[in-house]
Formats: structure tokens, sequence, C-alpha cells
């Protein structure tokens, strides 16, 4: 250390005052293209009532921390009545609240609670399937006149052999023989969560009925739309081809077909065109902004698709998932090599999307969900401030994972049993299987605090028959909200100080330039118009590398805006010497190991 504080010496200069620059107007952006959009998966955030199950008692408990980290919305993992699988997505109703999450007027406390704070709400809704449990699906299966055709079925009355070769999402058959009806039903996800028919005008209209009712009832800001590309199937029901390195399988899993016939379908374009009416017809009437964002995995270009087709408008964005694919080692599920957390692979993720990005479609970028193993522990625990970097300041609006803020990381392996195992993605697969496939593990409770030994999440110490759904990770001594708030350089502080930066125009909405990639440095410059300029470099090697900006137009001198190291400490003795406001040389930027440094001019 005492040689890199010689050698920031030698380099450091004298602050001096910086030059005033003629301001451009600044562009009028949406609510929800001006910030962070924060994933809240609510069983895991927050227990109000000590049942062990976060609920919307205790979302509205932890608003202020909401807002005082700087997010500008919530988004909210299902909280409709379900069936009890899949996490809340097989759903029995789309216009009630699961009584185990709280109950509508909770939620209408909810709603006023956030927007009094000037917090967005954003609701999961599924439209692609209900459960079995829904009283629409059990009329179909009774052939019932109104809703016979609600869902998709097959004729073949042979049950012994499905119609076809079509695999669901989570391994098997995607079709189920109802002895009821004497037909096959379709379910691309669990037996329990059959297909709707969107090729009938009923089910389109119910569907649309009930986003009037939580967006103009309800309030609600906009909508996140899950597992839109299964939309609509091929009406002839043909086999979809296998991958050839999947022929010689006899049970085939989804990763083994190319999907040409379940997935990404014309019509489920146009009916998307048709939702984006929708809701500027209710923005319109309640003279407010609303939003519709959508799940697909799916190539870049497809993907971008769903925010404008045929040159008319859709979503306001798709989802970008192209940094879930960080990793390093391979993703055992879809059995893919990871990208590793270096320049190089950074920029092979960045530029598909950036140039296949239409001009009038407004970017994002998100790290994981619930559906990804969380980013620390995908890429290394080291490089989860580096990662938030990326995510806040490349452009466009940020997605976040509730946790990703304090840098949690995956529940071990070996800390949840397959009794413990909640996920049915997991449990069918069996105890030997199941930790491969569980979702579990990057779903566990939020770590609030060391007031209890549930790391806060429920009021009540867990024992006397009352734990959490699911294991709480036992780093949450050291790894907390309440630890976290008050250490300068943790990972929340610099979290909430990149959602300030985040907010100067030209990271807000300037374009977007490369300046040095290589194999240890990636840096990229963010540029609007008459305002300030920034360039942030990222060392993301195990050495101390001098950097010269002189060959990318960057000007000889500019100001130090922001820095950090590879920990609060390392972070500390920087900025003894890189001190905010200081103007330093930019042909000899010094960078340490993990260490960003990002500079204005």
């Amino acid at each position: 250390m005492n040689r890199l504080i010689f050698l920031l010496g030698l380099i450091a200069s004298v602050s001096i005052a910086c030059k005033t620059k003629s301001k451009a107007e600044i562009k009028n952006l949406k609510w929800w293209q001006k910030g962070v959009i924060y994933q809240l998966y609510p069983r895991s955030f927050k227990d109000s009532n000590g049942d062990g199950y976060g609920d919307l008692g205790g979302v509205i408990e932890k608003i202020d921390y909401l807002k005082s980290i700087g997010i500008t919305a919530i988004w909210l993992n299902p909280i409709y009545p379900s069936g009890g699988l899949d996490g809340g997505y097989d759903i029995t109703s789309f216009v009630d609240i699961d009584p185990l999450l709280g109950d509508m007027e909770t939620f209408d406390k909810l709603i006023e609670e956030a927007h009094k704070r000037g917090i967005y709400v954003i609701m999961d809704f599924i439209p692609n399937h209900t459960s079995d449990k829904h009283e629409w699906f059990m009329a179909s299966k009774n052939n019932s006149e109104k809703y016979k055709d609600y869902y998709v079925w097959h004729p073949s009355k042979d049950h012994t052999k499905p119609p076809n070769n079509w695999v669901s999402f989570f391994g098997g058959s995607a079709w189920t023989f109802d002895e009821n009806r004497g037909q096959w039903y379709l379910h691309q996800f669990l037996p329990e969560q059959p297909d709707l028919n969107y090729r009938n005008e009923a089910v389109q209209q119910e569907i649309a009925n009930t986003m009037r009712f939580w967006l103009k009832e309800k309030k609600v800001d906009g909508l996140r739309i899950d597992a839109l590309g299964f939309l609509y199937e091929d009406e002839d029901f043909q086999d979809e081809p296998i991958f050839p390195a999947s022929s010689h399988l006899k049970n085939l899993n989804y990763p083994d077909l190319d999907h040409i016939h379940t997935f990404s379908k014309s019509e489920t374009f146009q009916i998307l065109v048709e939702w984006r009416k929708l809701i500027e017809e209710i923005a319109t009437d309640e003279k407010s902004e609303k939003m519709m964002v959508v799940e697909v995995y799916d190539k870049v270009k497809t993907t971008l698709k769903y925010c404008l087709y045929k040159n008319q408008p859709a979503a306001q964005f798709p989802f970008n998932f192209q940094f879930v694919q960080l990793r390093n080692g391979t993703d055992l599920i879809k059995n893919q090599v990871g990208i590793p957390f270096e320049p190089k692979g950074i920029k092979q993720l960045i530029d598909p999307w950036i140039e296949n990005l239409p001009d009038s479609c407004w970017s994002n970028w998100q790290l994981g969900n619930h559906d990804n193993t969380r980013v620390g522990s995908r890429i290394g625990k080291q490089f989860i401030d580096l990662a938030n970097v990326l995510n806040m300041l490349l452009g466009g609006t940020t997605i976040t994972y509730y946790g990703e803020e304090i840098g949690m990381v995956d529940l071990p392996k070996d800390k949840l049993s397959f009794e413990e195992c909640q996920d049915e993605a997991g449990k069918k697969r069996g105890p030997e299987l199941f930790q491969i496939y569980s979702r579990d593990y990057e779903r566990t409770p939020m770590q609030w605090s060391t007031v209890n030994n549930n790391a806060g999440f429920m009021n009540v110490d867990t024992g006397n028959g009352r734990k959490p759904w699911l294991p709480v990770n036992e780093n949450y001594v050291d790894l907390n909200v309440q630890k976290q708030i008050v250490q300068d350089f943790s990972h929340l502080n610099i979290y909430k100080d990149l959602i300030k930066l985040k907010q100067e125009p030209s990271f807000s909405w300037g374009e977007f330039k490369y300046l040095l990639v290589n194999d240890e440095i990636f840096s990229f410059e963010r540029n609007a118009p008459g305002f300030k300029k920034y360039a942030v470099l990222m060392n993301l090697s195990t050495r101390t590398i001098n950097v010269n900006l002189s060959d990318f137009g960057i000007p000889d001198e500019a100001k130090i805006t922001y820095v950090f190291g590879s920990n609060p400490q390392e972070t500390h003795e920087l900025r003894k010497f890189y001190s905010i406001g200081q103007r330093i040389s930019t042909k000899r930027i010094l960078l340490t190991n993990l260490n960003c440094i990002i500079i204005s001019y």
C-alpha cells in the first residue's frame, strides 16, 4: 500500500475550478426511463406477521428503506391466489390477493404508501397460463359451453401417447391427458399450469379486462408480462426439431428442442401491440403514465421485436438478459459455458444489444432475477460493485433484484435439504438432482440485520415452530442492511451513490462509446451534448495498471467524480489521493486491482 500511495502522490495534481459549460435542454424522460426498478420477491422480502412468509405488510414496513436507497419503482413478483406451486405463478384468480401475502385492503395501502413517496408499482402479470384449480380450467375440463375452448386441448383419444414431442420447460411432456374430458391439454410449464388458448377471443377479452382492473381500478403503474413468448403455438401441432447433439436422447428436456412451433410466434407480437394500445388508452383516461415490460428469453434480434413489431410500438421494453450469461464455468441447466466477467466478455454481451436496439426502443440492463443464480455467486463476490457500475451506468433503465444492493449471494447448496426445497423445478427432479434445478438458492430471505437469528426477516426469532419459508443465508451476520448503512464504502452505499450518478444527463440519456477495452481494463464514455461528459474506468485484473486516455479524444485533464477500490479499506486509501473533485491528468490514470474511477470533463 505504501508503494501505491507513493505512486498516487506522484500523479496527483492540484484541484482547480471546473470550467462552466453551456447547458442544453434536458430530455423529458418517463418515470420508467429515469432510474431503477427494484424487483421484490414478496415471500422473501419481509415477514410482518410471524408466519415465516414475506408479505405485503412487510413491503409497507420497508417502504422507507426503498425510498432511502433511491429506487424509482418496485416490481412485485406474483401476489395472486395460487395453487401453491411454482412460486405463485400457478394463479387461481387474476383479480385477488393471495391470503398468504395479505388482502386487497393491504394492497391498496401499499399502493397509497408507495405513491406517497414517489415510488411506482409494477406487478407481475402471468397471461400464458392459470392454475389447474382456476375456475376457468375446472369448467373447461367439464366441457362447459363458455369455457371449453379457454385452454389448448388436443382431441387425441389415445391417453398413452402425447400428441407430439413438445416438452415442458420443467421437463417431461408438455401434454397431460384429462380422463374427465378424454383429451390432452397443453402446459408449457407444470401440468398444474394449463396454457390458455389465445385463439379464443373470449380469453383475449378476459385478459384485457384483468389489465384494466389493475392499471385503472387499482392504480398500478405498470405490468411485467411473464413468459410472453409462450403465448401462441402452431395450430397443426407438428413435432419440434431436435438439436443434433440431443438426437440420441430418449428423454428430451426443454433445451434439446428448437421451439419453432411454440415460441415467439407472430400472433404473440400482434397481441402485444394490441395490449400496448390498451395501456396507452388507460394512461390517457387516468392522466398518468403506464408501462409494460416483457420477459422473453430469446436471441437479441427476436427479443427486440417485442419493443417494436413491424413499426408498431409493443412493450416499452423487453428485459435485457445479456448479463445473466455472465458466469464462471457452465450453466448446468442450459448446458452453456458462461461468459467470464472480463473486459472482452462484457463487451461480447453488450455489443449485440446496442447494435440491434432500434432508435425508438429504450434500453435496460439487469444482472439477475428470481430464476437465475445471484450475480455474486456466478462471477465472484469481489466483482459485485463493478457489476453494479455496469448495471447502473451503461444507459437505460436499471433492474435490480432484491439484495443485490448489499451483495447477497446464493444459499450454499448444502444448506438446503430436499425436504426444505420449495421450488417445483427442483422438487420434480428428485433428491439427486434438485440442487441443480431448484431456484430456491437465489430466493432466500432478505438479510436486514442481526436483530434476531433470521436476519430480521421475521419480527421474532426462529424457533417454537416458527421459521422462514426458506433458510436464511448464514452470512447474514456480516452481510446485512443494518451493518452496511453505517459502513463507509459498503456495497449498499456504493449502490446508492451510483443511483445518484445515474441521474446525471450523460448517464441518464447520453450516448455510449467504448474507450480502452483490453484483457484487463474496461472503460467507456457517456456523453449528453451540452452537459458534463463522463469516462468510467474499471480494472478487472489483479495488478495495478496505468491507463492513458489521450488516444480516445478525452481532454488532457479531467475531474475525479467517483472512486472505489476492491474493499472499503482500499477505497479509504485511494480517496486520500484521488479525492472527489480533484483534477488529474488523463494521460496517466493509475488503477489498482478491482478499482473503478469515474472522471468528468
